[in-house]
């Protein structure tokens, strides 16, 4: 059976409302987990997906999550439970970063997405992609700033390639007025069901696969994880 037609079950709790999405043949089902409760009912939302499509977990051909960043607890679950899941079953793993997925959700062909996750603290985590046939094609690394250092650093990008952003994520909407003219708000604060479900298959068919023993968790900054810093085009946002 082709990838495209397998049943995928993946999910994203890096934001504070989770996402989970089950996409098969001619089907696409998603439910949302908001709260604290995105951990404790990740599995029971599961089963109760796969019982409306009428399978069994055995019948899953993908499974998929997002790996972060954002919510620590959030994506520590998330993670842990697709790595235990997938080597449970043996099927094929995803495991695309959050910002991608966000991006994934909101932009057009050829679109500069510009996410950004609020990441407390005074913080955002962000990156910036190109969407290339679909899949987020990343321009600037992901990396964790102050809204006000990443906005300037977005300002100079867009007037350098004279080009407009579409912005998206819960970084956006917590810190409306830092940003640049010329960003247009694709709206939402959590990640996209849709979105998740089409880049967990573009990484598939892009043999972007995860291994489940030696899957971690992404995290940017302490104390969480060491951080990390994108460098395009001679200089990240950090």
């Amino acid at each position: 059976m082709a990838a495209d037609e397998t049943w995928l079950l993946a999910w994203d709790l890096s934001a504070p409302r989770g996402v989970l999405v089950l996409d098969g043949p001619g089907t696409t089902m998603h439910s949302e987990i908001a709260g604290a409760s995105r951990v404790s009912h990740l599995f029971v939302a599961a089963s109760e997906l796969l019982s409306r499509a009428g399978i069994a977990p055995r019948e899953l051909g993908l499974l998929g999550v997002g790996k972060g960043p954002g919510s620590f607890t959030g994506v520590r679950v998330a993670v842990t439970a697709a790595k235990v899941l997938a080597d449970t079953l043996s099927i094929t793993l995803l495991a695309p970063e959050s910002l991608a997925v966000l991006a994934a959700g909101a932009g057009e062909e050829g679109e500069a997405v510009f996410a950004a996750i609020d990441a407390r603290r005074g913080e955002v985590y962000h990156a910036l992609y190109c969407v290339d046939h679909g899949y987020p094609a990343v321009m600037v690394e992901p990396c964790a700033a102050s809204p006000q250092s990443a906005a300037a650093y977005l300002h100079t990008w867009m007037q350098r390639e004279e080009r407009g952003v579409v912005g998206v994520g819960s970084g956006i909407e917590a810190y409306r007025e830092a940003w640049p003219e010329g960003i247009t708000l694709a709206g939402g604060e959590h990640p996209r069901a849709e979105g998740l479900a089409r880049l967990c298959r573009l990484a598939c068919g892009r043999g972007e696969t995860a291994d489940p023993l030696a899957l971690l968790p992404f995290y940017l900054r302490r104390p969480d994880a060491r951080e990390r810093c994108g460098d395009v085009g001679g200089g990240g946002i950090c």
